[in-house]
């Protein structure tokens, strides 16, 4: 009996810890210049650099032995209390279950503190347009349009521009050797012409099955027990590197998933690899494409009469893959995500995606980086 007592009053601390860590969150509300300069800009910048330069060196992506990990421990665990000769003293059945109740908040109390320690207190930092002084407002039908027929040039030009492209879509082996890198050279100088702590070298994984990512709707996150991005590996080359480089931002400290699309486009569209300068201006086309659609089917019909068969091919392939992992586990994780973001005080959760084009907009108008 006092064995378990003793074992009652250790789970204690990780929930007071958790429920600490969510408090300050709510506390400090969102655009919090206390949070940008003692969190982001110094113990999160210090914990990105240690992490990088020691476990993030790792050839193999820490996911799979997190996994493996989790299942050996939960093998362990079942098999330790098979083994076991002597039975435990009888408990009411609301003893039982009191125990039960304190295990799993003290496991949640835990994972609660870790996530806002090692990464969370982020969505708490100034926003990216408060920062650079990014004037964000919701575009008009013309606005729109003017956007999206230049998304549609330049994403013409860039597919006209990768070397031994075709009318097929696009193939792995026009992706460069080094996708990681380069994507990290060109986020990273990003960032810091427009001011932005750009701490570290943080990675961004291909995983496999990739599917299993899609079946939840999602092409990728960043998982900050690991400090590392995971990114669908059945992905096509026309979206690989912009959804890459969009999880990379989130391990720079971008929690905004508008802010996150935006910079990882700008890093596609600043890249000497013509690959990747394609997939950010593919991804910010079909973007705008779909503002544009949503406003006037007309206007887009005669936008996408224009597209080449190349880019063609590769909206194809993206729709293609996509309808593979159509299901109820789709729209279940998008409602659990919106409601995620909701909690973290995105208020326009899901939704936050959509600033993407209106972001790169604002960002072109404060002539910050062309």
């Amino acid at each position: 009996m006092t064995t378990k007592r003793s074992s009652n009053r250790r789970r204690w601390p990780w929930i007071l810890l958790g429920a600490g860590a969510y408090g300050l969150h709510l506390a400090l509300g969102k655009d919090s210049a206390v949070v940008e300069s003692f969190y982001t800009r110094g113990f999160y910048a210090g914990l990105r650099w240690v992490w990088d330069h020691t476990l993030g060196l790792s050839p193999i992506p820490h996911l799979y032995g997190f996994v493996a990990g989790s299942f050996l421990w939960g093998l362990w665990k079942i098999s330790r209390a098979l083994s076991r000769k002597t039975l435990p003293p009888r408990s009411s059945v609301f003893q039982k279950a009191g125990r039960v109740l304190l295990r799993a908040a003290s496991w949640a109390g835990l994972l609660v503190f870790l996530f806002y320690a090692l990464w969370g207190w982020n969505y708490n930092r100034l926003s990216v347009e408060s920062l650079l002084g990014l004037d964000v407002r919701p575009l008009d039908l013309a606005a729109v349009k003017a956007e999206a027929e230049e998304a549609t040039r330049t994403v013409l030009e860039a597919r006209a521009s990768i070397p031994g492209a075709t009318p097929a879509p696009l193939a792995d082996e026009a992706l460069p050797r080094r996708l990681e890198s380069s994507l990290r050279v060109s986020l990273s100088e990003i960032l810091r012409r427009a001011g932005l702590p750009a701490p570290g070298r943080p990675r961004a994984r291909l995983i496999r099955p990739g599917g299993l990512l899609m079946r939840f709707s999602s092409t990728g996150f960043y998982f900050p027990y690991l400090g590392e991005s995971y990114v669908a590996g059945n992905l096509t080359p026309a979206e690989k590197p912009f959804v890459m480089a969009h999880e990379m931002a989130h391990a720079y400290g971008i929690t905004d998933e508008g802010a996150a699309s935006a910079l990882g486009y700008l890093a596609c569209a600043a890249s000497t690899e013509p690959a990747i300068r394609y997939s950010g201006h593919f991804a910010y086309w079909s973007s705008a494409f779909s503002e544009l659609r949503r406003l006037s089917r007309e206007d887009a019909g005669e936008l996408a009469s224009r597209l080449s068969e190349g880019v063609r091919a590769d909206v194809r392939a993206v729709q293609k893959q996509w309808d593979r992992y159509r299901g109820p586990l789709r729209d279940a994780s998008q409602a659990i995500y919106d409601r995620y973001l909701k909690s973290q005080g995105v208020k326009e959760g899901l939704a936050s995606y959509d600033r993407f084009v209106s972001l790169v907009v604002a960002w072109k108008n404060r002539n910050i980086i062309r």
